[in-house]
């Protein structure tokens, strides 16, 4: 790091924070983590820790940032490379190509590195206040995106008085315990099952839309004798 200006150099010793960070924080959980361990693990004395966080909180908000951030751009990549395949599918082939690319994501960003999951599915729910509204204000930027995606797909809906943040809450709910259950079996259960069945609750949702929708719609007025 010597010549480069300060403002790069603390650059770096944040960058070997995280790093040592998602491998503790990964492997062993937050609670069992100390300053020392992830010190030593970025080759970095704690005067250094403190450069950039002020807590091992701090530390471990910051990366389960950055990983929700690499995830929620990997999947507006995948749902616009599917979005310009599907442009001509019916709805319900829509809904295998997107659901399904966004999916392969989440699950493949799981599945390539298991201690994001420990960070992000497991870890995030259960440090600190502070930690949980994060967690709640991600959770709410996913619910959107799934928002959009129903709405996309089905554009009546909110005329027809379905309520979409309510199924979008049902299907990012679906996703998370799914995802969160085959990361404590160890991954054990094949990937294309996982997300065959992840899948199959959109498809559901697609083969029941036309009757979810008549049965919202208002009762027409009897005509008059």
């Amino acid at each position: 790091m010597k010549g480069l200006p300060m403002q790069d150099r603390v650059a770096q010793r944040r960058a070997l924070l995280l790093v040592a960070a998602l491998e503790a924080f990964g492997t062993r959980g937050f609670h069992a983590v100390t300053v020392r361990e992830i010190c030593a693990g970025a080759g970095l004395t704690e005067r250094y820790f403190y450069e950039s966080f002020k807590s091992l909180e701090a530390l471990f908000s910051a990366l389960y940032l950055q990983l929700n951030g690499q995830l929620k751009q990997a999947t507006l990549a995948a749902l616009i490379a599917a979005n310009t395949q599907s442009s001509a599918s019916d709805s319900s082939g829509r809904i295998d190509v997107l659901a399904g690319a966004a999916l392969r994501v989440l699950l493949e960003f799981i599945r390539d590195d298991p201690r994001r999951a420990r960070v992000m599915l497991i870890d995030a729910i259960s440090i600190s206040h502070d930690v949980q509204q994060i967690s709640g204000q991600i959770t709410r930027e996913y619910m959107e995106l799934t928002r959009r995606f129903i709405d996309q797909l089905f554009p009546d809906a909110a005329s027809r008085g379905v309520d979409l943040d309510l199924i979008a809450s049902g299907l990012l709910g679906s996703n998370i315990h799914i995802a969160t259950h085959w990361v404590r079996e160890g991954l054990k259960t094949p990937f294309d099952v996982v997300l065959r069945n992840c899948l199959a609750i959109y498809q559901a949702l697609g083969a029941y839309w036309p009757k979810l929708a008549a049965s919202t719609m208002p009762d027409k007025p009897t005509p008059a004798a």
